[in-house]
Protein backbone atom coordinates (compact mmCIF):
# COMPACT_ATOMS: atom_id res chain seq x y z
CA UNK A 1 0.00 0.00 0.00
CA UNK A 2 2.93 2.15 0.96
CA UNK A 3 4.20 1.95 -2.40
CA UNK A 4 1.37 2.17 -4.33
CA UNK A 5 0.28 5.84 -2.43
CA UNK A 6 4.26 6.83 -3.44
CA UNK A 7 3.67 6.05 -7.32
CA UNK A 8 0.24 8.11 -7.17
CA UNK A 9 1.68 11.06 -5.29
CA UNK A 10 4.60 11.10 -7.91
CA UNK A 11 2.14 11.29 -10.76
CA UNK A 12 0.17 14.22 -9.18
CA UNK A 13 3.34 16.02 -8.44
CA UNK A 14 4.86 15.85 -11.97
CA UNK A 15 4.71 18.37 -14.15
CA UNK A 16 2.93 17.46 -17.34
CA UNK A 17 3.16 20.02 -19.18
CA UNK A 18 5.74 20.33 -22.52
CA UNK A 19 5.28 24.05 -23.69
CA UNK A 20 7.90 23.62 -26.78
CA UNK A 21 6.86 20.50 -28.03
CA UNK A 22 3.64 20.21 -30.43
CA UNK A 23 2.61 17.14 -32.04
CA UNK A 24 2.18 19.41 -35.03
CA UNK A 25 4.74 20.03 -37.90
CA UNK A 26 5.67 23.52 -37.86
CA UNK A 27 4.28 25.88 -41.41
CA UNK A 28 1.31 27.55 -41.80
CA UNK A 29 -2.14 25.66 -42.42
CA UNK A 30 -4.01 27.25 -44.80
CA UNK A 31 -7.06 26.12 -47.17
CA UNK A 32 -6.08 28.00 -50.36
CA UNK A 33 -7.17 25.25 -53.35
CA UNK A 34 -4.63 23.14 -54.82
CA UNK A 35 -2.43 24.59 -57.73
CA UNK A 36 -1.48 22.43 -60.72
CA UNK A 37 1.94 22.91 -61.89
CA UNK A 38 2.89 23.58 -66.10
CA UNK A 39 4.26 20.05 -65.76
CA UNK A 40 1.71 17.95 -64.07
CA UNK A 41 -0.52 17.96 -66.77
CA UNK A 42 1.98 16.59 -68.83
CA UNK A 43 2.35 13.40 -66.90
CA UNK A 44 1.32 10.26 -68.00
CA UNK A 45 -0.89 7.86 -66.23
CA UNK A 46 1.04 5.32 -63.97
CA UNK A 47 1.70 1.68 -65.97
CA UNK A 48 -0.29 -1.64 -64.95
CA UNK A 49 1.59 -3.76 -62.54
CA UNK A 50 3.03 -6.82 -64.53
CA UNK A 51 0.45 -9.10 -62.57
CA UNK A 52 -2.38 -7.70 -63.49
CA UNK A 53 -1.91 -8.12 -66.91
CA UNK A 54 -2.61 -11.66 -66.88
CA UNK A 55 -6.42 -11.71 -67.78
CA UNK A 56 -7.71 -15.35 -66.76
CA UNK A 57 -9.93 -15.18 -69.44
CA UNK A 58 -7.00 -15.07 -72.48
CA UNK A 59 -5.22 -18.01 -70.94
CA UNK A 60 -5.16 -21.22 -72.56
CA UNK A 61 -5.93 -24.03 -70.84
CA UNK A 62 -4.74 -27.65 -70.76
CA UNK A 63 -6.09 -30.24 -73.02
CA UNK A 64 -7.23 -32.41 -70.35
CA UNK A 65 -8.92 -30.17 -68.45
CA UNK A 66 -12.30 -29.20 -69.06
CA UNK A 67 -12.62 -26.09 -71.16
CA UNK A 68 -15.06 -24.00 -69.06
CA UNK A 69 -12.47 -23.97 -66.14
CA UNK A 70 -10.13 -21.16 -65.58
CA UNK A 71 -6.16 -21.54 -64.01
CA UNK A 72 -6.50 -20.96 -60.20
CA UNK A 73 -6.25 -17.10 -60.35
CA UNK A 74 -3.40 -15.15 -58.46
CA UNK A 75 -4.64 -13.12 -54.86
CA UNK A 76 -3.78 -9.86 -56.84
CA UNK A 77 -6.50 -10.14 -59.53
CA UNK A 78 -9.11 -10.91 -57.51
CA UNK A 79 -12.09 -8.41 -56.91
CA UNK A 80 -10.58 -6.17 -60.29
CA UNK A 81 -13.18 -5.47 -63.32
CA UNK A 82 -11.50 -6.57 -66.60
CA UNK A 83 -12.85 -5.38 -69.98
CA UNK A 84 -11.64 -7.18 -73.26
CA UNK A 85 -11.26 -5.51 -76.35
CA UNK A 86 -14.42 -4.65 -78.44
CA UNK A 87 -14.98 -7.71 -81.12
CA UNK A 88 -17.76 -7.80 -83.27
CA UNK A 89 -19.70 -4.80 -81.06
CA UNK A 90 -19.64 -6.43 -78.08
CA UNK A 91 -17.99 -5.86 -75.19
CA UNK A 92 -17.25 -7.94 -71.96
CA UNK A 93 -16.35 -7.68 -68.76
CA UNK A 94 -15.37 -9.62 -65.88
CA UNK A 95 -14.12 -9.82 -62.44
CA UNK A 96 -13.30 -12.80 -60.02
CA UNK A 97 -14.12 -13.27 -56.27
CA UNK A 98 -13.21 -15.84 -53.56
CA UNK A 99 -15.69 -17.61 -51.49
CA UNK A 100 -13.42 -19.54 -48.88
CA UNK A 101 -11.73 -22.23 -51.53
CA UNK A 102 -13.32 -21.64 -54.47
CA UNK A 103 -13.08 -19.04 -57.25
CA UNK A 104 -16.09 -17.20 -58.80
CA UNK A 105 -15.46 -15.53 -62.18
CA UNK A 106 -18.49 -13.15 -63.85
CA UNK A 107 -18.81 -12.39 -67.27
CA UNK A 108 -20.92 -9.68 -68.61
CA UNK A 109 -21.51 -9.04 -72.34
CA UNK A 110 -22.42 -5.56 -73.62
CA UNK A 111 -23.38 -5.13 -76.96
CA UNK A 112 -21.70 -1.38 -78.29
Amino acid sequence: FFIKAKLFIYLFTFDHSFPDLSSSPPGPYLQDAYVTKPDDKLKHPPFLPPHLLQVLLNKDTGISCDPTLLPEPNHVMLNHLYALSIKDGVMVLSATHRYKKKYVTTLLYKPV
